[in-house]
């Protein structure tokens, strides 16, 4: 399984993480970021949250000069990117939320 190496090569803390085993990985939106996220069922029953590009990163992480640098938010305009208002819309995965494509 793919996302179980993932998480056992690029998770920090992977034994934490996986806990006394992995029953299945879902897609969810998550509760607090308002976004999709990768989730793990372990074979408790419980559920807890991942990131698949800390993982990614952890394991190839970008050259140095491709990193975003500390103060690149500033540079750009503050939190929101330089882009304004209050972080909504613009950006990806709001989906058509029912438009019609053409």
């Amino acid at each position: 399984m793919v996302l179980l190496e993932l998480l056992k090569n690029g998770h920090p803390e992977p034994d934490s993480k996986i806990g006394g085993g992995i029953q299945a990985f879902q897609v969810r939106m998550h509760p607090m970021w308002k976004s999709r996220c990768f989730f793990l069922i372990r074979e408790d029953e419980s559920v807890d949250d991942f990131s698949f590009r800390k993982c990614v990163d952890h394991i190839l992480p970008l050259p140095e000069e491709m990193q975003l640098k500390p103060d690149a938010n500033k540079a750009l305009g503050g939190r929101h990117g330089g882009k304004g208002g209050n972080g909504r819309g613009g950006g990806r995965g709001h989906g058509r939320k029912g438009r019609s494509r053409h």
